[in-house]
């Protein structure tokens, strides 16, 4: 799939702050085990919960020490949003709405629109995360996409630049080399109409042109973030360590089940041009050399709507919400509403 980078001047102020809807609530660490489907040895399914089962409604998750950075779109306005990422594409275009992920605390949703004919393309927020991590990081966010449009790139990119980039510059169709970037996504593609892996490395392969676009790693129909709901969407990225090895991770989970996750040995699959099908009659996927040299870390993500491709009249728009940023498993947002139950009433002791 191709794109543009999408490059805009950085004119804020980095600050690895949050956006909060309140104070931390003490919570009991509910234990949770999720059944298991196995594929290829390893688990699709995640086993308990994550970070966000201490803190319902996502309040107060930022308190948590694995947590790095959170947006919950709560300060009123989009100009105020803006500073805490440092850059932004078409910022005047965004709105914040009232629309929010059932079971969350009422507040406000980030609302991207876009129109066709190549009036509004969409927009993007993206952050740098200094100092970079270099071991793993698991982003979590809620989108709504819309049930019709022919959106390109959605969703929360990861990556990392070196140097390190105050705006996004992915330089679409070039593989990298492996001292100077890469990018570890997912998104709803309308392409392959399923939730799917858009990713560019040292090791990525060519399309069938020899030309290399963001290569998809799951090709799967049946993946779906459902257009027209609230989906809970959380990726992981592992960085290869030692640089010269092939043991870097990907994994994405859909509503807190996990639907994908590659590494050296595992999944098995079929390569065709730059598409990786997951099938366990296949062989094993190599593994992610995501980088050659150590300065290159994670150091970003990239929020973004971009979508160039509908025709003049058509107009829609994608929310997104409950952005976390972390080193540890996150899971989906627990209810607001949780709290411990009241005792029973009306008991009655009685002599037997």
């Amino acid at each position: 799939m191709k794109t543009d980078d999408l490059k805009v001047p950085s004119r804020s102020p980095q600050r690895v702050s949050s956006s909060r809807r309140g104070t931390a609530i003490p919570f009991a660490i509910l234990s949770a085990i999720a059944l298991l489907a196995l594929v290829g040895g390893h688990a699709l399914a995640q086993a308990g919960g994550g970070i966000a089962t201490m803190y319902p409604g996502d309040v107060g998750i930022e308190s948590n020490p694995s947590v790095i950075f959170t947006e919950q779109f709560e300060e009123g306005a989009v100009a105020n949003i803006v500073p805490r990422w440092g850059d932004a594409k078409n910022p005047a275009g965004m709105q914040l709405v009232s629309e929010v992920p059932p079971g969350t605390p009422a507040g406000h949703s980030l609302s991207i629109p876009w129109v066709g004919g190549g009036v509004n393309n969409g927009g993007h927020l993206y952050k740098m995360i200094n100092p970079g991590i270099n071991d793993v990081v698991y982003v979590r966010w809620y989108m709504k996409y819309p049930t019709t449009g022919n959106y390109s790139h959605t969703g929360i990119w990861v990556g990392g630049s070196n140097p390190m980039s105050a705006w996004p510059d992915p330089i679409a169709g070039a593989k990298p080399n492996g001292n100077d970037r890469f990018i570890a996504a997912g998104e709803q593609n309308t392409l392959t109409h399923a939730f799917e892996h858009y990713d560019y490395w040292m090791g990525m392969h060519p399309d069938g042109t020899g030309s290399y676009w963001g290569n998809f790693l799951l090709n799967n129909p049946s993946v779906q973030a459902n257009p027209g709901q609230w989906v809970c969407l959380e990726h992981m990225v592992k960085l290869n360590n030692p640089t010269s090895a092939w043991n870097g991770e990907q994994a994405l989970w859909i509503n807190g089940t996990k639907v994908s996750h590659l590494g050296q040995g595992f999944p098995n699959g079929f390569w065709n041009g730059g598409r990786f099908t997951q099938d366990p009659s296949g062989t094993p996927f190599e593994g992610f050399q995501w980088r050659s040299d150590a300065a290159l870390n994670i150091n970003w993500i990239w929020l973004q709507n971009y979508a160039p491709n509908d025709p003049a009249g058509f107009s829609s728009t994608i929310l997104f919400d409950h952005v976390v940023v972390a080193k540890s498993y996150i899971g989906c947002v627990g209810s607001s509403s949780a709290s411990a139950p009241l005792p029973p009433g009306n008991l009655h002791i009685t002599k037997s």
